[in-house]
């Protein structure tokens, strides 16, 4: 038996060497391949056309003490320099005013992202909610309905 270990350990511990070699370099390609699921219907918010897209097919995550998920918009081109504030969160209804700094939508050109509110257990009438706001104060809302979770 003593025998045994001693002819195995050098071949695993080779195959270990191996993967620890191997490894970054999976993960790292892992990293800078995401997949993510379906973009949502693109609707139009006054002059703005919105795509959103949430980052997974998760459910939504604790954070800060609420429940939120990780959601890309992507804005039609030359739409961002326009916008003032746009914001986001799912539920029922819309949020009238914004309260903390969840939901808000941020980024760099087109592609924005925002850490929405969103409930823990989705309901047949929440809807994802996204309020933006014109430079001149003009509020355009929209609303997706959102899926209903697995079971």
């Amino acid at each position: 038996m003593i025998a045994a270990l001693r002819t195995r350990w050098p071949r695993a511990r080779f195959w270990l060497n191996a993967f620890v070699l191997v490894a970054p370099g999976w993960f790292l390609y892992a990293s800078l391949t995401p997949t993510f699921p379906p973009a949502w219907p693109t609707q139009a918010a006054g002059p703005f056309e919105v795509t959103p897209t949430p980052h997974d097919d998760a459910g939504p995550y604790p954070h800060d003490g609420a429940h939120v998920k990780d959601f890309s918009f992507r804005f039609c081109d030359d739409c961002v320099a326009r916008i003032r504030m746009a914001y986001a969160n799912a539920g029922p209804e819309p949020i009238a005013v914004l309260d903390g700094e969840d939901g808000v939508v941020h980024g760099h050109g087109a592609l924005q992202e925002a850490h929405v509110p969103y409930p823990s257990h989705p309901g047949p009438e929440d809807r994802l909610w996204l309020t933006v706001q014109e430079w001149n104060g003009t509020l355009h809302r929209l609303a997706w309905p959102l899926p209903r979770p697995t079971d």
